[in-house]
C-alpha cells in the first residue's frame, strides 16, 4: 500500500492498519507494544523509532517512509550537558562520557541535537550569542530534553538555562547525573514540587554511580525513559 498522499504519519498509519484489516490491538501484539502506544502514533501524539516503522511496514505491507520522514522532527531529542560550567581539564572527559551514553541511545532515538558534541576545550566554543540563538530555536522544536552530567560544575552553565526552558515549556525531560555530584539546586526535590504544581512537567531524575550505569539505564528503557513515547 502506498501512503505517500497522507499529510501525517498518524493518518498514514491509521489507513495502513485499516487497509490490512488489522486492529491497533493486533498490531500492538505483533510488535510487543502496548496498544495505547499505537493509539498515540495514529493520533500524532508521538512517532516510533525508524526500526519500528520498518517492522510495521513489513507487518502491514505498507510504505510509510514518506509520511514518517515528513512527520519526524529534525531533532527529536535535545541533549544538554554542561561545558563552560566545568573545569577546563574536565571538558574532554565529560564529552567522552556523554558520547558513550548517546551511543547507547542510538538504537532508540531517530535524531538528536547536542550543541557540545564537538567541544573538547574552551577554544572550540562558538560565539555565545550565535550559539544561544541556534540552540534555543532547536530546543523549542524538540520533542524531549536529556540532561547529562558526569563532572562537577564550578561555574554557571548555559545547560541549566536550557534545562529551565525545557521545564518551563513542559518539554518531556530526563535528567541523569552522577551520584557523587551536586545536583543543580533547582532540581533538589523537584519531583515533589512537580507533583504539587500541575503546570510543571513530570521530569525523570536518575542518580547513577558511573557512565556505564547511565548507558545500561538508557539501553534497558529506551524511548520511554527519554520521553519519546
Amino acid at each position: 500500500m502506498n501512503t505517500h498522499g497522507y499529510t501525517s504519519f498518524g493518518n498514514a498509519l491509521k489507513s495502513a492498519i485499516a487497509t490490512a484489516r488489522y486492529t491497533q490491538a493486533r498490531l500492538g501484539r505483533e510488535l510487543h507494544i502496548d496498544p495505547g502506544q499505537i493509539s498515540r502514533w495514529t493520533n500524532d501524539k508521538a512517532i516510533p523509532h525508524a526500526d519500528t516503522v520498518a517492522r510495521i511496514e513489513q507487518i502491514l505491507g505498507a510504505d510509510l517512509s514518506v509520511p514518517f520522514s515528513a512527520s519526524a522532527p529534525e531533532h527529536e531529542l535535545y541533549v544538554s550537558a554542561p561545558v563552560t560550567g566545568l573545569r577546563d581539564e574536565d571538558i574532554a572527559p565529560h564529552n567522552a562520557a556523554v558520547t558513550e551514553v548517546l551511543a547507547a541511545a542510538r538504537a532508540h532515538v531517530n535524531s538528536w541535537y547536542w550543541p557540545g558534541e564537538d567541544v573538547r576545550s574552551i577554544s572550540d566554543l562558538t560565539a555565545a550569542d550565535i550559539a544561544t540563538e541556534r540552540n534555543m530555536q532547536i530546543l523549542r522544536n524538540a520533542s524531549a530534553l536529556l540532561y547529562l552530567q558526569f563532572h562537577e560544575m564550578v561555574h554557571p552553565s548555559s545547560s541549566l538555562i536550557q534545562l529551565g526552558c525545557a521545564l518551563g515549556w513542559r518539554l518531556k525531560t530526563t535528567i541523569i547525573v552522577q551520584a557523587d555530584l551536586h545536583l543543580p539546586y533547582m532540581l533538589e526535590g523537584f519531583g515533589a514540587v512537580a507533583a504539587s504544581l500541575t503546570f510543571l512537567p513530570k521530569a525523570r531524575i536518575y542518580r547513577v554511580r558511573a557512565v556505564s550505569d547511565a548507558c545500561d539505564l538508557v539501553k534497558r528503557n529506551g524511548r520511554e525513559l527519554l520521553g519519546l513515547t
